[in-house]
């Protein structure tokens, strides 16, 4: 069985906001230009990492589906969660997809969805705040139903940008 590589972050927000706010909002999603500009977007569910993080992660490398960090605490367990997010490059997130524990070396391989399509930028480990490549999925983001007192509604639908 093949696998098909289009695995990749979508999100769709939804926004009630007033006049000055709602002005703001617009001239950004103009600056977009629709689905040809990119912007950086974190996933709000996941701001930081569950994980203990114990020690002084960092990211060494990955291939595929895997990234190797080095720096934790020796045999400490759980230093990331399942459902744990890492930024492995700018623009590039992966989530953990088992708990993981270091080894007595504090070194851990990790395995990581979806699979890494850029190199891996050696570093401290990015948990918190980690940021998407995106881009609007159609030219109709500027639609705004809008009720008094100047109430506008948005539903912003994105997709991750696969090359750079």
């Amino acid at each position: 069985m093949l696998e098909r590589d289009g695995a990749r972050w979508v999100t769709s927000l939804s926004l009630h906001l007033y006049s000055a706010n709602a002005r703001a909002f617009e001239a950004f999603l103009a600056s977009l230009r629709g689905p040809s500009g990119e912007v950086l977007v974190p996933d709000f569910r996941r701001l930081a990492a569950l994980g203990s993080l114990a020690g002084s992660p960092q990211l060494v490398s990955g291939t595929g589906r895997t990234l190797v960090l080095s720096g934790f605490t020796h045999g400490a367990q759980k230093v990331l969660a399942a459902g744990d997010l890492i930024q492995a490059s700018p623009g590039r997130v992966h989530m953990v997809v088992d708990d993981v524990a270091a080894d007595a070396s504090g070194n851990a391989s990790i395995r990581v969805e979806p699979r890494l399509r850029e190199p891996v930028v050696a570093g401290p480990l990015v948990t918190n705040t980690c940021r998407v490549r995106m881009r609007l999925i159609s030219d109709d983001a500027g639609k705004n139903p809008t009720t008094p007192p100047m109430k506008s509604a948005y539903q912003v639908d994105l997709v991750e940008v696969l090359t750079p």
